[in-house]
């Protein structure tokens, strides 16, 4: 695997499994795909229903963190493939998905993220946010 694609696998990671804070709304540490989600989704209503009252500051509050944490999880990403890139192809491709399997997998089973907008519970695992 390139450097190049290490560092796209390695964002995509990032973008549906780190918990990052929700700043407008309170408490809570979702993903930076999981508030895009809920941007794109407000933002979809009010082109729907109507843009009027505080449709697109709801979606703002949403989209604009998650583009902000997009770009910053890039760099880090652009960080770590760096560093792998000193490895040999087999070898940086084997540390990517092992990191990746391994941060999917802790994130599916412990309760890591707060999520104040679920009906279910206050803290959830990976698949609980996205369902």
């Amino acid at each position: 695997m390139s450097p190049r694609a290490v560092r796209r696998l390695l964002w995509l990671a990032a973008v549906f499994v780190v918990p990052l804070p929700i700043v407008a709304f309170g408490p809570g540490l979702v993903p930076a795909a999981h508030q895009l989600e809920l941007g794109l989704l407000a933002l979809a209503f009010g082109v729907v229903e109507s843009t009027e009252g505080v449709t697109l500051l709801l979606a703002g509050a949403f989209l604009l963190p998650a583009l902000v944490y997009a770009a910053l999880l890039w760099g880090l990403a652009w960080l770590a493939a760096r560093a792998l890139a000193r490895l040999p192809p087999h070898a940086r491709t084997r540390a990517a998905l092992l990191g990746v399997a391994f941060g999917v997998g802790f994130a599916a089973v412990e309760p890591i993220y707060e999520t104040p907008f679920s009906s279910r519970s206050a803290r959830s695992t990976l698949l609980g946010v996205y369902r």
